[in-house]
């Protein structure tokens, strides 16, 4: 095959203009992975912070229930009883209400467990009394008075990644 001069004064700047646009079109593809790999790795982070905050929350209401087994350590059991009943309470919805008819505003606790950036916001409540006796005949449940109680504990990392937690347990004291 033969070249003239007149078909390579044709092709100049051709070979620029393609090697440009295939450069265009790559540095577009690897912005593109670059962004997506950067939103993959906030979603990762994200699970991680949730994750470790829902891990928190937990440890916090098993360290609280685990102070209420000390003896010494049952004075706020009573004092939620003692709170004063509030109909208009906002955080007691009405099918709350119909179903314990004795329920008590929140009581804030302290926190038992800490760590670096770390809140936590943590309630207890009365929800009323409870029939033992009703949970079988031929046991001594008669001889105990039953207290129902709901834990709330909220645990939030670094003011972003938050977890609330519920807990409902029953307190069984002799009569």
């Amino acid at each position: 095959m033969k070249i003239t001069q007149h078909s390579l004064e044709q092709q100049q700047g051709a070979t620029l203009l393609v090697a440009l646009i295939f450069l265009v079109v790559l540095t577009v593809a690897g912005i593109t992975a670059a962004r997506f790999a950067t939103n993959e790795e906030r979603m990762a982070s994200s699970n991680q912070f949730r994750n470790t905050a829902f891990q928190l929350a937990q440890t916090e209401i098993r360290s609280q229930m685990a102070f209420f087994g000390n003896q010494a350590n049952r004075g706020q059991l009573q004092t939620a009883i003692d709170i004063p009943l509030d109909k208009n309470d906002p955080e007691v919805d009405t099918t709350l209400r119909q179903r314990f008819n004795d329920i008590r505003p929140f009581e804030k606790l302290d926190p038992l467990t800490s760590a670096p950036g770390l809140v936590q916001d943590n309630k207890l409540r009365s929800m009323g009394k409870l029939d033992c006796a009703a949970y079988g005949e031929g046991y001594s449940f008669d001889a105990y008075t039953c207290q129902q109680y709901e834990l709330k504990a909220r645990s939030t990392i670094a003011d972003s990644a938050y977890s609330d937690q519920t807990q409902g347990f029953v307190f069984f004291n002799l009569k």
